[in-house]
């Protein structure tokens, strides 16, 4: 029985705080407001790339009358939509006649020994692969931001008459986005 008056009680105390607060804590008022969130997402790209090794060049026998070719590749990844320039330039050792969009190159080994050599687009060597801002670079788009492998098809030209040693060249490859 003293059980059943404590309950009873209780029960009385919470309809009375209810009763008291005018049920606002049930029905509580609300407002609202809107805000705008935004983002800009700029075009970005990298680019690496992987040198040409052409191996031995035998003027007398072999390279006579054919060319030594061999390929390198330039590695890019942009932003998806983004719309690229990806040239060549013309090498430190291009002849005087050498333009960005008609890149003459050449190897050197010492202070006057020459070795032409071309680049192309493409793997039928039709598209020489000039310098970004001409029309001999390449246009990409990026489909998505995940990196694409690019091929540089190297050609070193048949019957040069070329002295005994080593030669090199440095190119530098450029993404204009």
């Amino acid at each position: 029985m003293k059980r059943l008056k404590l309950v009873g009680l209780a029960f009385g105390l919470i309809l009375g705080v209810g009763a008291l607060t005018g049920g606002r804590d049930a029905a509580a008022a609300t407002a609202t407001s809107n805000f705008t969130v935004t983002a800009s997402v700029v075009a970005s790209c990298t680019i690496a790339t992987t040198g040409i090794a052409f191996g031995n060049y035998d003027p007398v026998v072999v390279n006579a009358t054919s060319p030594v070719d061999a390929n390198g590749t330039v590695t890019v990844a942009c932003t998806q939509g983004a719309v690229t320039s990806l040239g060549m330039n013309q090498g430190a050792n291009a002849t005087g006649t050498s333009t960005a969009a008609a890149p003459v190159r050449q190897m050197a080994s010492g202070a006057l020994n020459r070795l032409r050599y071309d680049l192309y687009q493409d793997a039928a060597r039709n598209t020489a692969w000039g310098d970004f801002g001409t029309a001999a670079a390449e246009t990409y788009t990026a489909a998505n931001k995940n990196a694409s492998t690019l091929n540089i098809y190297g050609r070193i030209p048949a019957g040069q008459d070329a002295v005994v040693g080593a030669y090199t060249d440095t190119v530098t490859a450029t993404i204009s986005f």
